[in-house]
């Protein structure tokens, strides 16, 4: 029997969130085009092209240096956040590669909705990799609003977005775009190692 899925609990439970903002969701006729930088002096560019982002999940089409292939995700959203139950990576012509199970649901990021100042604790998980049957637990962490409205400048333009940070295997910040539902900046730190994900155009 599959475990319970165990949803993110709310820091800020019975306090009123008044302030909260809505993110739309990418539009199937853009490509999102990124850099990705490491601080090994690493420097690729990919593309995004996103077919479906709704309650259920998402199915986004990646073309970078390795060629084209498709990310699924299952997911469904609890309090404002996307709980992630299964993330699968397809090649071009839709034929299953790898996946990954979470068990309980993986607490990912904001869904459709951020609020001004609201955190959640993420419970520990454990995920079921294949091929291979290959299981890891995930470490606890935790998921905070940092600020909704804020502006950020990148190569694509300037956007509105909500500013969250998630901690666990490693320090995440992000801004998501309220508009375009797409993030157009992300920096990733783990020890003595980090990325940066940057939006430079949108077409």
């Amino acid at each position: 029997m599959a475990a319970a899925m165990i949803p993110p609990t709310p820091t800020t439970q019975g306090v009123a969130q008044p302030n909260c903002v809505t993110i739309a969701t990418p539009s199937p006729a853009k490509v999102y085009a990124f850099q990705h930088s490491e601080s090994t002096g690493t420097v690729t560019q990919r593309t995004e092209q996103w077919e479906r982002v709704d309650a259920m999940g998402s199915r986004v089409r990646v073309t970078g240096p390795a060629g084209a292939e498709v990310q699924v995700n299952d997911h469904h959203v609890v309090d404002d956040v996307a709980m992630l139950t299964k993330q699968s990576k397809l090649s071009a012509g839709g034929a299953v590669v790898s996946s990954t199970t979470f068990a309980p649901a993986l607490a990912s990021d904001p869904a459709f909705r951020a609020c001004a100042g609201k955190s959640w604790t993420i419970p520990q998980t454990t995920a079921t990799h294949q091929p291979g049957s290959r299981q890891a637990v995930t470490p606890a962490g935790a998921l905070t609003i940092v600020a909704i409205r804020e502006k950020v400048t990148v190569p694509a333009g300037t956007f509105e977005t909500v500013h969250y940070k998630r901690t666990s295997l490693s320090v995440d910040e992000y801004w998501k775009s309220t508009a375009d539902g797409v993030i157009v900046k992300h920096i990733a730190t783990l020890p003595n190692f980090t990325m940066t994900d940057v939006l430079q155009s949108i077409r």
